[in-house]
């Protein structure tokens, strides 16, 4: 029986095509930089919108594309194309990086806003905003401060972690103990996946765990957040090999 996991990711990778663009909208974008007309946020989308699909899709050296926004207001025109396509390698992944040659005019001035552009890991292009630097957490429950834990319990609990996130529905919680592992201090912990969904810009599905941990001297609750690669290995275990 497929877990949770492989369940989840056919339908949900499809929302990962739609996140390239619409996280772009909020960013600070190379368009904010034009001081010879004020876009709209209406207009400053839409340009991006078809900018960010003429990166992915058409070759270099084509006809120039002119794009004129719709604002009687703040009327301006658009040229760009590209060249010089070519693959750069960034933390020991491939990037697509495209020289771009795109002039605004509007009311009688001229802006060069061309510039050499590269892909990101989140399928977004750096002129659509940066992407955040990624969430980087402490070795898997080595944050525990309420208990310590043995080798056994460390290694009986990361497996019940790999269990709840593999085969749990979210919402449903699964409990575990420290009975018999050679540890006089009774432990019990409740863990409990929760928002389930893909990485952004690929294909990787991600759950949120939060676990709950009660004992002689007191609670603590940990929740992060942990992704599962091709090969079905999640990044809380420690022969984990993120995907190349």
């Amino acid at each position: 029986m497929p877990s949770l996991f492989s369940r989840h990711a056919i339908c949900l990778s499809f929302a990962a095509f739609g996140l390239a663009f619409s996280a772009s909208a909020a960013a600070q974008t190379f368009l904010d930089e034009l001081t010879v007309v004020n876009l709209s946020p209406r207009d400053k989308e839409a340009l991006m919108w078809e900018l960010f699909n003429d990166l992915n899709k058409d070759d270099d050296d084509q006809e120039a594309h002119v794009w004129e926004s719709d604002d009687e207001a703040a009327t301006m025109q658009a040229v760009y194309s590209f060249s010089n396509s070519g693959m750069t390698e960034q933390s020991l992944k491939a990037h697509v990086c495209r020289d771009l040659k795109f002039v605004v005019t509007a009311g009688g001035k001229t802006q060069d806003l061309s510039r050499r552009t590269c892909s990101q890991n989140s399928g977004r292009w750096d002129i659509q905003g940066k992407d955040a630097p990624p969430v980087t957490y402490p070795p898997f429950l080595s944050d525990v401060t309420v208990a310590k834990l043995n080798a056994k319990e460390k290694k009986d609990l990361l497996n019940a972690a790999v269990r709840t996130l593999k085969d749990e529905e979210d919402g449903k919680t699964r409990q575990w103990r420290n009975q018999g592992m050679g540890n006089t201090v009774p432990l019990r912990v409740s863990l409990t996946p929760s928002d389930t969904g893909t990485r952004p810009g690929s294909f990787t599905t991600c759950r949120d765990l939060t676990m709950v941990f009660d004992g002689r001297n007191g609670k603590q609750e940990l929740r992060r957040r942990s992704c599962e690669n091709r090969y079905g290995a999640l990044d809380i275990e420690p022969d984990y090999k993120e995907d190349r």
